[in-house]
């Protein structure tokens, strides 16, 4: 009968063990709480985009060598566009299609910020 007082404390301790995973999102990356708004380069970055008013460029993330990165792309299906990569403290990782970053990236990017007026998806 003792055994059985335990099983619901040991349940329990079972149930807070694997409610702490984390999954790979926006809260967790960089060791900051929310980049939009932490990251003072991102910030600075995400101001002027809203400053040109287009509504056509977004900021996505994705994993990069086991790196977080940030993309600054846009939707423009015509634009002859250069798509920069920037690490957590805003250093250039380089640019999208360039000899380092394949196309590739953005298959599993995930957009983290897009203006009020998207004009795209």
């Amino acid at each position: 009968m003792r055994n059985f007082k335990l099983l619901p404390a040991l349940f329990s301790l079972i149930l807070i063990v694997f409610s702490c995973h984390h999954d790979d999102d926006v809260s967790m990356m960089c060791n900051v709480s929310n980049p939009i708004e932490d990251l003072e380069w991102l910030k600075n970055r995400i101001d002027e985009l809203v400053q040109t008013g287009n509504g056509e460029f977004y900021i996505s993330q994705a994993n990069y060598n086991g790196k977080t990165i940030f993309i600054e792309a846009n939707c423009c299906l015509v634009c002859n566009s250069i798509i920069p990569v920037y690490y957590c403290n805003g250093e250039s990782v380089g640019y999208i299609g360039d000899d380092n970053l394949a196309l590739t990236l953005l298959d599993n990017d995930k957009v983290i910020w897009k203006p009020d007026d998207f004009k795209c998806f």
